[in-house]
């Protein structure tokens, strides 16, 4: 039996090839690649779903909870009443902002209570603005689809010259619509020369294989194992395995693939493309599941060290984090320091005017 080998190639690396077999090897090199990083992906996405929630959330929320503990001790700081007004307005936004997050975010809704002590609204007032502001880009979709509906009622208002640029351009619309659908139809057509093609090297290795008329129990066995196996691969669609198969279990040899006639390497090429756009999507789909846990760009997951690397570095930005929170309620406890703060700090998109001395 031929051992079958990794990348499945038509003619030697110096061979001179036509414009198809080259295409037909290196959608065999792409094919062999995502198999391999695919696999390599998933196992790091399910490293990182374990991590995640036995490294990452506990050490979050433990930040959390400090969040929580500066809240309350800002809070107990307000009621001692040792700051001016403008002060006071600049601890209130604190405890409103920092205890709806906390709220909405990570399920304290211990906190209720003061931020609806120290907010302009109330918790459920201020959740509906939250969904508000989220739909506005829903809603900006529907004031451009007004808009071209304004732009259709003006039309006849526009100068002659104009209307007709606009109807030749619609013309032209139409035309490519034509085309396009002309395209998918040959597309349609393709696509079942294609299936055929893949069925043929299917039924040949069916017929060399099928288990059902075999008399000796070792060798139908072994038949069944192998329709399997090949059964499997084309429920797939998978005509670069079929052909592996071919050539393992000596159906074809090289000189078969060296041989392929135009109009067979065409659509054993059309399979393949279909191929490698299908294990790209789910490269990305992973890739993009990957990023949203660690916060690499889904493009630079590419590997499973780049993306520890980056997941350790998390884990030791929120631990810097809760050293960094620690300190600060250490350091507020004092009056005078949360009062330096206090006067340094801006609320976004406020003015405070305060022009007493309280030094």
């Amino acid at each position: 039996m031929m051992q079958r080998s990794s990348v499945l190639r038509i003619g030697q690396p110096k061979t001179v090839l036509n414009k198809r077999q080259k295409e037909f090897n290196q959608l065999s090199e792409r094919i062999e690649q995502l198999d391999k990083v695919i696999p390599e992906l998933r196992n790091t996405y399910e490293l990182l779903i374990d991590r995640v929630q036995k490294e990452y959330n506990p050490i979050v929320m433990e930040y959390q909870e400090f969040r929580v503990e500066l809240v309350k001790h800002l809070d107990r700081m307000y009621e001692k009443d040792l700051y001016r007004k403008a002060y006071l307005t600049k601890l209130a936004y604190l405890i409103s902002e920092i205890s709806f997050d906390l709220i909405v975010n990570y399920k304290f809704e211990e906190l209720l209570p003061l931020f609806n002590k120290y907010s302009e609204v109330d918790f459920e007032t201020a959740l509906r603005e939250l969904k508000k502001a989220d739909s506005q880009l829903i809603e900006t979709k529907f004031l451009a689809e007004e808009n071209e509906v304004t732009e259709e009622d003006i039309f006849h208002e526009l100068e002659p010259e104009e209307q007709e640029r606009i109807k030749a351009e619609l013309r032209a619309e139409k035309v490519k619509v034509h085309q396009e659908e002309a395209k998918q139809a040959r597309q349609i057509l393709q696509k079942q020369k294609t299936t055929k093609s893949v069925r043929k090297v299917y039924m040949d290795l069916v017929k060399a294989f099928h288990p059902d008329r075999e008399t000796d129990e070792d060798e139908k066995l072994r038949k069944t194992e192998i329709m399997q196996k090949v059964t499997q691969t084309y429920q797939e669609n998978n005509l670069l395995e079929l052909l592996k198969l071919q050539i393992e279990f000596e159906r074809i040899d090289q000189d078969h693939l060296e041989n392929l006639g135009k109009e067979q390497l065409t659509y054993y090429n059309l399979v393949l493309k279909e191929q490698v756009e299908e294990l790209e999507k789910e490269k990305l789909e992973i890739q993009q599941q990957i990023s949203y846990l660690c916060g690499l760009k889904p493009e630079h997951v590419n590997a499973m060290t780049t993306v520890v690397v980056k997941f350790n570095t998390n884990i030791n930005e929120v631990k810097a984090e809760i050293k960094e929170i620690k300190y600060t309620l250490k350091k507020w406890k004092e009056p005078s320091l949360l009062k330096a703060f206090l006067k340094t700090y801006e609320i976004p998109n406020m003015t405070i005017f305060d022009d007493e001395d309280d030094d």
